[in-house]
């Protein structure tokens, strides 16, 4: 269907996608609405046959059933042929071993994205720090110093790795990193959660556009009793 969208837009269509043959409501008389109504119905019919002839003649082409895509299937494809996007994910191997440094400089300085950036830089390191330490940072009563001092090397081991020399990470999200140690937090889980469902849900009805490579959410406005972490990152990788 989406080799028969190229040939019809190269070739019918105008260069346009067909017509999904409804019109939104506005300021008209009934019988101009209706009439207006009608002609948008008439050309999205003649867009739907002109793929539907296309479909076909494809699928001969290839030795298969031309009936084999139902006429219904192909009048939904052109209804919401003008909403198909194409989506091109980065492998998280990609993010490791080949990161953008020129986006990373930018968001660790930009005033509006620094905490942000900040803490996705912490969340690495504490990869880091747990592969080092066979524990997360801040995990244990009596080795916060120590494991802030620790967190603080795998910062600047990792920043540097990643070719961000002469940028930091501020003292209190270090501080904040470990005097969290490692929680985990119902309301934060509850979020992430609801988020990673709706993900879910767009990738299996393939309705929605999902979300792309690494979200940072920064939230400023939650009541209740929350932790001030919490408060602050939310992080997941889809």
């Amino acid at each position: 269907m989406v080799a028969a969208l190229k040939e019809f837009i190269a070739n019918e269509g105008g260069e346009e996608a067909p017509l999904e043959g409804s019109i939104p409501d506005m300021t008209s008389s009934t019988e101009l609405y209706v009439s207006l109504q009608k002609i948008y119905q008439a050309k999205a019919e003649a867009d739907f046959l002109a793929i539907q002839q296309r479909v076909k003649s494809i699928l001969k082409r290839i030795g298969r059933d031309p009936d084999s895509i139902s006429k219904e299937m192909i009048k939904s494809f052109c209804k919401n042929a003008r909403k198909l996007k194409i989506c091109r994910y980065r492998p998280l191997e990609d993010e490791f071993n080949n990161p953008s440094v020129a986006e990373l400089q930018k968001h660790l300085t930009d005033e509006e994205y620094s905490v942000a950036m900040g803490f996705y830089i912490l969340l690495r390191a504490v990869d880091r720090f747990a592969a080092n330490y066979n524990s997360f940072p801040g995990q244990f009563e009596g080795e916060m110093d120590e494991d802030i001092s620790r967190l603080k090397t795998a910062v600047v081991g990792l920043l540097s790795d990643l070719g961000c020399n002469g940028t930091t990470v501020t003292e209190d999200l270090i501080n904040e990193m470990c005097r969290f140690g490692a929680s985990e937090l119902h309301a934060v889980a509850a979020f992430i959660g609801g988020i990673a469902s709706q993900e879910v849900i767009k990738l299996i009805t393939k309705q929605f556009v999902p979300m792309n490579a690494l979200t940072e959410q920064i939230t400023t406005s939650w009541d209740g009793a929350v932790d001030p972490f919490a408060g602050k990152v939310l992080h997941y990788i889809i």
